[in-house]
C-alpha cells in the first residue's frame, strides 16, 4: 500500500479518536454542570435530580485510555533514538505545563486577593503551593490522605497523566514494542506493589492505585492502531454496545461508597475504565471514516478539550453570575444545563484558538531553535 495513502487513512482515523476526546471533556463538564444546577435548585427550593444511569464521571477514564493511545502514536520517532528521552518529556511539558500553571497561578492569586479584602476563605499552605506545581499528590483541601486533591483540584487527573509520562519516559530508549510492554508489566508492577505494601506515603499510595492500569490499556490499543488493526463494522457495533451496555447496567455505587471526592480502585477501572477501553478500541480500530465536516469540527473540539476540561470551571463562575439576576423555572432546569456546557465549550474553543495554540506554537517554535542551535 502506498505510504501517504496509508498516512491519510491514519489521519482520517485518529479524528474519531479526537472526537472522543471531546466527548470524554463534555461528559466531565456536563457532570460539573449538573452540580452547579442542583446547588440552584437547592438555594430555590426546587427539585432536581442529576443523570444517575449514565456515569458522566468515566469522561476521566475515557481521557486515560485517550492519554495512553496518544502518547504511543505521538512519539514513533522518537523510540531507541539518541536524545528521545528528552524530546518526549520536552514535548509533555510544553503541552501541560503553560495552561496548568496560568490556572493554578489565577487561582492562588485569587484566593490571596479574596484574604486579603477579608473575605471567609482560607489560603493554601506553602506544601500544598509548591505540589500543586510540580505535579506531587497532596492534600489540599482536607479531605484525607486518600483524596490529594492539588489547589485547582481538577488536577489530580494531571498529577497522574505526568506519573505516567514520567514512567512512560523511561521506556523511549527501547524499540516501541518492548518498550510498550515493558510500560505495561511496569504499571502492574506498581499496582501490586501498592496492594501489598500499602506505603503509607500519600504519593505512592495515589500513584500506585489501580487507576493507572487505564494507561497501559490504551497503549496497547495504540500498538494494534500502528499495526493497522481494523475492525469490520459489525465486530465495532459489538465494542460500543458492549462499551456503553457496562456503563449503563452496572453501576459503581453498588459496589463503592460514591459520597467522597474520587475513588481510583478497581471497582472503578472493571466499570468504567473498562468500559472506557472497550469504546475506545471500537473508535480508533475501526477503518478510516469518509471525511465528514461533522468529524472535521468535532476533532476540533477534541483539540480545546484540555482548555474545556481545565478552565470550564472559570466559564462556570460567569454563568453563577448570570444566574443571580433571573430566576429559571424549574421545568427549565436542564436548559440551564445544557446551556451552561454548551457556553463552557465555545469559551473553550475561543481559548483555544485565541490563547492556548498560538502560546503551543511559540513554544514549540523556541525548542526547535535551541534544537538547531545545538545541532
Amino acid at each position: 500500500m502506498n505510504p501517504q495513502f496509508k498516512q491519510n487513512r491514519a489521519g482520517q482515523r485518529l479524528l474519531l479518536v479526537q472526537a472522543l476526546r471531546a466527548v470524554a471533556a463534555a461528559m466531565i463538564v456536563v457532570l460539573h454542570a449538573e452540580s452547579l444546577v442542583r446547588i440552584y435548585a437547592e438555594q430555590h427550593n426546587y427539585s432536581f435530580a442529576p443523570i444517575e444511569i449514565f456515569p458522566l464521571g468515566a469522561g476521566v477514564d475515557l481521557f486515560f485510555v485517550i492519554s495512553g493511545f496518544v502518547i504511543v502514536y505521538s512519539s514513533q520517532g522518537l523510540f531507541a533514538q539518541a536524545g528521545g528521552t528528552r524530546e518526549f518529556l520536552t514535548r509533555r511539558l510544553i503541552r501541560i505545563l503553560p495552561l496548568y500553571w496560568a490556572a493554578l497561578t489565577l487561582r492562588v492569586t485569587g484566593l490571596a486577593i479574596a484574604v486579603l479584602i477579608g473575605a471567609t476563605v482560607s489560603f493554601p499552605d506553602l506544601p500544598a503551593i509548591i505540589t500543586s506545581y510540580l505535579f506531587i499528590p497532596y492534600d489540599s483541601f482536607g479531605y484525607g490522605a486518600d483524596y490529594p486533591f492539588p489547589i485547582v483540584d481538577l488536577g489530580w487527573s494531571l498529577n497522574y497523566e505526568m506519573f505516567f509520562y514520567a514512567l512512560f519516559a523511561c521506556f523511549i530508549c527501547f524499540a516501541r514494542d518492548k518498550a510498550v510492554l515493558l510500560f505495561v508489566a511496569a504499571i502492574f508492577l506498581l499496582v501490586g506493589l501498592g496492594s501489598v505494601l500499602a506505603p503509607a506515603d500519600t504519593a505512592l499510595q495515589f500513584w500506585t492505585r489501580p487507576i493507572i492500569v487505564e494507561f497501559a490499556a490504551g497503549t496497547m490499543i495504540a500498538l494494534l492502531f500502528l499495526k493497522g488493526v481494523a475492525l469490520r463494522q459489525p465486530a465495532r457495533l459489538l465494542l460500543i454496545a458492549l462499551g456503553v451496555g457496562l456503563w449503563l447496567t452496572i453501576q459503581a455505587s453498588w459496589f463503592t461508597d460514591m459520597s467522597p471526592p474520587g475513588f481510583y480502585s478497581w471497582t472503578r477501572v472493571l466499570i468504567w475504565g473498562l468500559g472506557a477501553a472497550i469504546l475506545f478500541a471500537a473508535v480508533a480500530l475501526g477503518p478510516a471514516p469518509a471525511s465528514s465536516p461533522w468529524l472535521r469540527k468535532a476533532a476540533l473540539l477534541g483539540d480545546s478539550s484540555y482548555v474545556l476540561y481545565l478552565l470550564h470551571p472559570v466559564f462556570f463562575l460567569l454563568v453563577k453570575g448570570a444566574l443571580r439576576f433571573v430566576t429559571v423555572p424549574q421545568s427549565c432546569l436542564w436548559l440551564v444545563v445544557f446551556g451552561a456546557a454548551g457556553f463552557a465549550i465555545v469559551s473553550a474553543a475561543a481559548v483555544y484558538q485565541l490563547a492556548e495554540a498560538p502560546v503551543l506554537k511559540f513554544l514549540k517554535a523556541q525548542i526547535g531553535k535551541r534544537a538547531v542551535t545545538a545541532a
